[in-house]
């Protein structure tokens, strides 16, 4: 009898998980909420980057993101060169270190809420596994982005 109950709730709790939306990326217009594109993450490990140019120094500069429920976390910063807006030392807790030609910064902060201007000069771009979505091209203009997680709290 206790098999038969166990394998009843794995129905239920599949069946649950089926109707459950994908946990994803909701793009938005910040000011009017105006949805731009919903983005399907991959279930198990919910990350995400955004690569832009660096204004001054013409690097790329790519951030990469960790959902932890409905919250998006800044764990990692990788750019070249030295210059305006870019680390130059390691806060508490966090490590700063080199890899081959670039600066790899580790780190665990919480980023809520996400918004972003996508300039079409700093070519930002969202990465998600293998594919990326030019932000530029959603809107015809350059206004803030809301980048928030939906259906990503499993817990």
């Amino acid at each position: 009898m206790p098999a038969a109950v166990a394998a009843v709730a794995m129905l239920v709790a599949s069946a649950a998980a089926a109707t459950e939306p994908p946990c994803r990326l909701e793009l938005s217009e910040q000011r009017t909420g105006a949805v731009l594109a919903q983005l399907p993450l991959p279930p198990r490990q919910p990350q995400f980057a955004i690569a832009f140019e660096h204004s001054v120094l013409g690097h790329t500069v790519i951030d990469r993101y960790e959902l932890r429920g409905e919250r998006a976390h800044l764990i990692e910063e990788r750019f070249s060169g030295e210059g305006y807006g870019l680390p130059h030392a390691a806060a508490p807790g966090e490590r700063l270190g080199r890899n081959g030609d670039a600066w790899t910064l580790a780190l665990d902060r919480i980023v809520d809420p996400l918004v972003v201007r996508p300039l079409r000069d700093q070519r930002m771009r969202l990465r998600i596994g293998e594919r990326e979505l030019l932000l530029a091209d959603l809107t015809a203009r350059p206004v803030p982005i809301l980048i928030r997680p939906l259906g990503c709290d499993r817990s």
